[in-house]
């Protein structure tokens, strides 16, 4: 229950932060282009949540991990058949 509690406010609070974000974006839009800031409000949100283990900044650190880890299968699997080719 408390886990769902708190998605929930996590969901909450990103929706609110979307909005804000908007608002943001017509009243500065005369000003600076809307993307620049969409993207650095949303940076600022993700590095904000880091800690929170289901957070973005979690997921993305899990997935380049992820990729580096099969990066470096491959390049194991490679030379293995490079080997076993030409002994």
């Amino acid at each position: 229950m408390k886990k769902l509690l708190l998605i929930l406010f996590e969901s909450l609070g990103f929706i609110v932060f979307i909005i804000i974000g908007f608002i943001a974006i017509s009243l500065l839009d005369d000003f600076v282009g809307g993307l620049p800031l969409m993207i650095a409000l949303l940076c600022v949100y993700i590095w904000l949540t880091r800690n929170d283990k289901d957070g973005f900044y979690k997921l993305f650190k899990d997935t380049h991990q992820s990729n580096l880890d099969d990066i470096k299968r491959q390049e194991l699997e490679e030379h293995n058949e490079f080997e076993k080719n030409y002994p």
